[in-house]
């Protein structure tokens, strides 16, 4: 649970944060300059607000104005993520992760070293120089080093900025999984709609104007759960793709026939094989616009993946129109509106869902010890 209300003035900037969540991810997303980064910096206790109030779950206030109230940055017990990861490069993965927990009392300490080495696949690394980490497994000894101070809050500020699409998927896995193991809230900042929707449970929309004296002001302007905000969001920030993301477990793999079968509670998928192993947790992702609907009479189709659902809305995104379908999970569909016209769908009709295994994307967890090669990098 996190509680922002105030005010804060940083030359010609204003910002203005009126917002409460108690969700367990909280996406913070706006146009470039809509005063994101200084968001992140006031419930860090660098930057102080001119009036208002910030209070985090398992803590009183870390700022009253009114009260007189504003925490000193070492004891608001907050875990910080930055794009650039900020490792300390004379050290080992080992003492980088240790640092924060070494100087915690040991009663406040929320998780174990082993169970965050385990969590995000650290153990083969402890030993080595930060020089020697690829971007990916730098991302990861960030997390592991913000987590292992056991905060009250995680911040995230543009994690998956600087890594290729593979990387990305990958380092997007560990998050879902410390989101689905551990119960630490966390507050996450991206330009990226597509990030947002695949982790946040409730997402604001910053937004910032002009006047004619050249002060911005940036405010809150929606709050709500990411498909609601999606709309308002493309008006003024890139939202990128549409991705749907899909959490299950390798079933099968057929080496011969190139595909690996991947179970998500009732949905079965079709996934390109790509050294998977059964029993594996994985995430599936594909793109909205990748997703072909269609009603009636199935003619024979090469399409691996054709699942029968039952629509349940409609939503607009720059004028197109994203259909979501309950197959036993429920996927978003990207549609021109002459095409929404012309299958003539409407709420609880029964369409088909398409898509082909080569347009799914795969991120399997791995198993501690292996070393996953992706795009050259030595590791993920």
């Amino acid at each position: 649970m996190i509680e922002l209300d105030f005010k804060l003035t940083r030359g010609v900037f204003d910002l203005e944060v009126s917002l409460a969540s108690r969700h367990h991810v909280t996406g913070l997303i706006g146009p470039s300059g809509a005063g994101k980064t200084t968001l992140l910096l006031a419930l860090m206790g660098i930057i102080h607000p001119s009036e208002g109030r910030i209070r985090v779950e398992g803590t009183t206030d870390l700022f009253n104005a009114e009260a007189g109230i504003n925490v000193p940055i070492e004891r608001r017990r907050l875990g910080v993520v930055f794009q650039d990861n900020l490792l300390f490069p004379h050290l080992s993965v080992r003492k980088n992760l240790l640092f924060g927990y070494e100087r915690i009392n040991p009663g406040q300490r929320r998780q174990s070293p082993e169970d965050i080495y385990s969590l995000l696949d650290l153990g083969r690394l402890l030993d080595r120089g930060v020089s020697a980490l690829s971007g990916g497994e730098r991302r990861r000894v960030a997390l592991g080093r913000a987590l292992l101070a056991s905060p009250n809050l995680l911040l995230l500020d543009e994690p998956l900025t600087g890594l290729d699409a593979r990387l990305r998927d990958r380092i997007m896995a560990y998050l879902l999984r410390l989101k689905s193991e551990l119960s630490i809230p966390m507050v996450y900042v991206s330009h990226s709609f597509a990030d947002i929707s695949a982790i946040c449970d409730t997402v604001a929309l910053l937004s910032v104007e002009e006047d004619s004296d050249h002060r911005k002001h940036s405010r809150v302007t929606a709050l709500g759960h990411p498909h609601d905000v999606v709309a308002e969001a493309a008006e003024v920030v890139s939202v990128g793709p549409i991705e749907n993301i899909v959490e299950g477990r390798i079933v099968d793999v057929d080496s011969s026939g190139g595909f690996s079968r991947v179970q998500a509670e009732n949905l079965e998928i079709t996934v390109r094989a790509e050294n998977h192993s059964p029993g594996q947790n994985c995430f599936v992702t594909f793109r909205a616009d990748d997703i072909i609907l269609s009603v009636g009479q199935l003619p024979r189709l090469s399409s691996r993946n054709i699942w029968q659902g039952r629509i349940v809305s409609f939503e607009r995104f720059q004028e197109q129109t994203i259909v979501t379908v309950d197959v036993g999970q429920r996927i978003r569909s990207l549609l021109t509106d002459q095409s929404v016209n012309d299958l003539g769908l409407e709420i609880g009709g029964d369409v088909h869902v398409i898509i082909k295994a080569n347009s799914i994307r795969t991120v399997a967890m791995g198993a501690e010890g292996q070393d996953e090669r992706l795009n050259g990098e030595p590791g993920a």
